[in-house]
């Protein structure tokens, strides 16, 4: 859905993305949390952290000339599409590599983490912005129907990673396709992005070392 409305916050304006991207994460924490304890919404938060850190510093790479002139510009802008899908990317980069141990359900996590995000910020953003209420409609019902659907299921051993990630892009693409923005937009490549990075990086993880069970 497009950005249409802002709302003022503190004496500070920001778009309903803002928004609904807070609400994006914080149902992605709270669905790991209660579905798979402590140690996975930590390694959420860790993801979701690194993302955005990585998002607003890139700014310094995508307009080097303002920050320059103006550094504290960092607190106002950010790297834009290509920041924040470099955020995505060194996250998963730094959950898959980094020492600290692993729940045997951290795979299974990160994706309902990932699945949450993008519900959370599709349904705030449907219900902040203006639209057609049919597009409305079926964003609102598809991407919570699917969130509520991987949080009743993805712990399941039939339910492989892969086919969860498949899934999660393809309802991503039904939907884009009805959207505005299309497949053109950071929501869809993020989401392509994210399930792609989950199954290169998924395996089973016990107190932080991997062992040879392959993808989950």
């Amino acid at each position: 859905m497009p950005v249409t409305d802002y709302f003022l916050l503190w004496k500070v304006t920001v778009p309903s993305s803002w928004i609904a991207a807070v609400s994006g994460f914080i149902l992605a924490w709270l669905a790991v949390r209660l579905k798979f304890g402590k140690s996975n919404a930590d390694i959420v938060i860790d993801g979701i952290f690194t993302t955005i850190i990585v998002w607003k510093l890139s700014v310094i790479i995508t307009d080097f000339e303002t920050v320059r002139r103006a550094p504290l510009a960092l607190l106002y802008f950010n790297g834009g599409k290509f920041g924040f899908l470099f955020g995505v990317l060194v996250a998963a980069l730094f959950l898959r590599f980094t020492r600290k141990p692993k729940p045997s359900t951290a795979n299974q996590g990160i994706l309902l983490g990932v699945i949450c995000a993008q519900a959370g910020y599709q349904v705030t953003m449907a219900l902040l912005n203006e639209g057609t209420l049919i597009i409305k409609a079926i964003t609102i019902v598809l991407f919570a129907s699917f969130a509520l659907f991987a949080f009743l299921h993805f712990e399941d051993e039939k339910m492989p990673v892969v086919y969860g990630a498949g899934l999660c892009v393809a309802l991503h693409a039904f939907i884009a396709a009805i959207q505005p923005s299309g497949f053109t937009g950071i929501p869809f490549a993020a989401t392509v992005l994210a399930s792609g990075l989950v199954v290169i990086i998924s395996g089973r993880f016990t107190q932080g070392k991997e062992t040879d069970g392959g993808i989950r």
